[in-house]
């Protein structure tokens, strides 16, 4: 049956292309916390700001083409808050000049800081797909209820929203509450939301740090550009691709859903 669910979805692809294409933007809602914002090795900026994922992402929608458009009013990291990022260096592809540089992410924000404001912000956004990649500040054992609690403020909202929720990006050193929370996304809250009929998934983002993908304790130190916790550009390219994977298969697989 999940083979035949499979093939069915892949089938409706020509067709949901050729439709986001043709219709109003899809708005899509970066939505999280310095990693969304898109920082490396701040305030330093040695390893040069490129937008995060959000640069490869903009690439593969326009490239596999998407009408869309990135929303969110987070004004980081150009508020300069971290240093600034153009710091002798240019922008092989600016998204501000796109119009595109749309985002909710805040450098060193919680979940339940993002719970307080998500319910404005969609009001405001009014986005048909969240990225959502929040946990990693503040880890610990309380973090799967209050990512469960988030999540209830985003669907209250709007109970036909497509929210893709990453399972989350190491720290340097292998973290067991980081670890359990992206087992918890993954084994229960996404098939829970499934269940009662919303559009949730998931993507694993830890996966890309691991020297060996069987063991999550390879973390690779080297695919973090400040040593500590946020990804170079070559793994921010990455992040955008399964981003963009799982953006086809959700927008396929619930097509009427928006």
């Amino acid at each position: 049956m999940k083979k035949l669910i499979q093939y069915l979805c892949f089938g409706l692809l020509l067709i949901s292309v050729e439709s986001a294409a043709k219709d109003k933007p899809l708005r899509i809602l970066p939505l999280g916390d310095s990693i969304t914002a898109g920082y490396t090795d701040n305030p330093v900026w040695d390893h040069p700001f490129k937008f995060g994922y959000r640069s490869g992402l903009y690439r593969r929608l326009v490239q596999a083409n998407y009408s869309f458009v990135f929303v969110g009013q987070s004004p980081e990291p150009f508020n300069r808050r971290f240093g600034d990022p153009a710091k002798g260096h240019e922008f092989e592809l600016d998204l501000r000049q796109l119009g595109q540089d749309g985002h909710r992410g805040y450098g060193g924000w919680r979940i339940p800081q993002l719970q307080k404001q998500v319910t404005k912000w969609m009001q405001v956004d009014q986005p048909d797909i969240v990225l959502l990649m929040v946990g990693i500040n503040g880890i610990s054992a309380d973090s799967p209820k209050q990512l469960d609690a988030l999540l209830e403020k985003l669907f209250s909202h709007n109970k036909l929203l497509k929210v893709i929720v990453a399972q989350i990006t190491p720290k340097r050193a292998f973290n067991q509450d980081l670890f359990d929370y992206n087992t918890y996304i993954r084994q229960t809250l996404v098939p829970t939301y499934q269940a009662q009929g919303f559009a949730l998934s998931t993507v694993d983002m830890y996966k890309h740090f691991l020297t060996d993908p069987t063991d999550p304790r390879t973390i690779d130190a080297s695919r973090l550009s400040n040593g500590i916790n946020h990804p170079t550009n070559a793994i921010y390219d990455e992040l955008a691709q399964s981003w963009f994977d799982e953006i086809e298969r959700l927008l396929v697989c619930h097509p009427n859903s928006k």
